[in-house]
């Protein structure tokens, strides 16, 4: 059996991973993070959503509060938790990964793009639409999604439901030649989530995955 130090160290390096993708702005997530608040009308919500890229599908609960998200993931008995807070810092901006079983967590600082609304009115987004379409029975408006930024331009197929708010069921991203990657959404919750979730908790020791490590419980 792997022992609980190599699972949890495995979990680390996924979440500093997971956490830094978020901050630079790489992948399918980033990219609806950067338009949600234009296209997305909710911005107080929880829901469960599965990202799949490479042949792999990570299950997680998302939060989002304004501009601050959180993302809990569940790993081989383990729970990673993911803050990211363009607020904190004096408007700088942070992301925190939180290892709840050992009461640490590290912090990431954000880009500055990604702390303001200057990036947001920099983004040239155009959407076509694409007809209706099931997704897992549920019957959703798909659009084509097409954002340019700083001579960069990023396509999403996106599908939205007129039942959850026009929020999304689905959104898929090509993920390099041949691949996609495709993050798909339900359980939706429309009340606003508790403040505390988006705050490190004041018995959270700060560490870098290294320190985290080495404090790792032994066993098996």
């Amino acid at each position: 059996m792997k022992s609980l130090k190599w699972m949890v160290g495995a979990g680390i390096v996924l979440a500093g991973s997971f956490a830094q993708a978020q901050a630079q702005g790489v992948g399918v997530n980033a990219l609806w993070a950067k338009v949600q608040d234009k296209l997305g009308p909710v911005r107080e919500y929880s829901a469960t959503m599965t990202a799949e890229a490479g042949g792999r599908a990570i299950a997680s609960k998302v939060f989002k509060s304004g501009q601050k998200t959180r993302t809990e993931i569940a790993m081989e008995g383990m729970q990673i938790v993911i803050i990211v807070d363009p607020e904190a810092d004096d408007g700088k901006g942070a992301g925190y990964t939180l290892m709840p079983m050992v009461k640490m967590y590290t912090k990431l600082p954000l880009p500055p793009e990604a702390t303001t609304a200057k990036s947001d009115d920099k983004m040239e987004i155009k959407t076509e639409d694409l007809g209706k379409e099931d997704v897992g029975g549920v019957s959703c408006d798909k659009r084509r999604v097409t954002a340019t930024e700083d001579g960069k331009t990023y396509t999403m197929l996106l599908w939205t439901s007129p039942k959850q708010k026009d929020m999304p069921v689905k959104i898929e991203v090509q993920d390099g030649p041949g691949g996609k990657a495709v993050i798909t959404f339900k359980d939706y919750d429309f009340k606003k989530p508790a403040a505390d979730l988006f705050k490190v908790p004041a018995d959270y020791t700060a560490n870098n995955m290294g320190g985290m490590m080495m404090n790792m419980p032994r066993g098996q």
